[in-house]
């Protein structure tokens, strides 16, 4: 045989062979570890509902309400200016103030601000109005959230 038959056995044995894979295959290997470690999981939360079960509180009564009832996080700053606002405007009465003046505020000035900040600028030095736009609702929604949660 000449040297160009056997490179050429060569490269023909070279192109036959299979082409390995690292890592394991999903079934079973990959599946085996993952069911045995939900089954710790599990076992683990049923050893500790049974090592520290949770006591029985006193039955639901739909007449007692508890107190203090608070919304939940992402209404915090409504409920402060709810607390907050407590003066009549007219035929308006505060409660209706209170709950819809936020929310009119809040998402007018979300709805407000590609009209009011043109600047094509990506800089955040050379927003000035959108940066304080920003800070101001900012600072306002944590103020509102803080003193609903201190005057609950």
């Amino acid at each position: 045989m000449s040297l160009t038959e056997t490179e050429k056995k060569k490269g023909e044995k070279k192109d036959r062979e299979p082409v390995r894979i690292t890592g394991l295959p999903f079934f079973p290997h990959f599946l085996l570890r993952e069911v045995v470690v939900m089954c710790f999981i599990a076992g683990s939360l049923i050893l500790m509902a049974s090592i520290y079960p949770a006591g029985l509180l006193k039955p639901a009564d739909p007449f007692d309400t508890p107190t203090p009832i608070y919304p939940e996080w992402y209404f915090l700053y409504v409920f402060g200016f709810l607390k907050f606002w407590t003066w009549d405007i007219g035929p308006i009465d505060a409660k209706m103030i209170g709950v819809t003046l936020p929310m009119v505020l809040w998402y007018g000035l979300l709805f407000m601000v590609p009209f009011i900040d043109r600047n094509p600028s990506i800089d955040i030095r050379k927003r000035k109005v959108a940066v304080a736009l920003g800070v101001i609702a900012l600072l306002g929604i944590l103020y509102f959230t803080y003193f609903s949660i201190v005057h609950h």
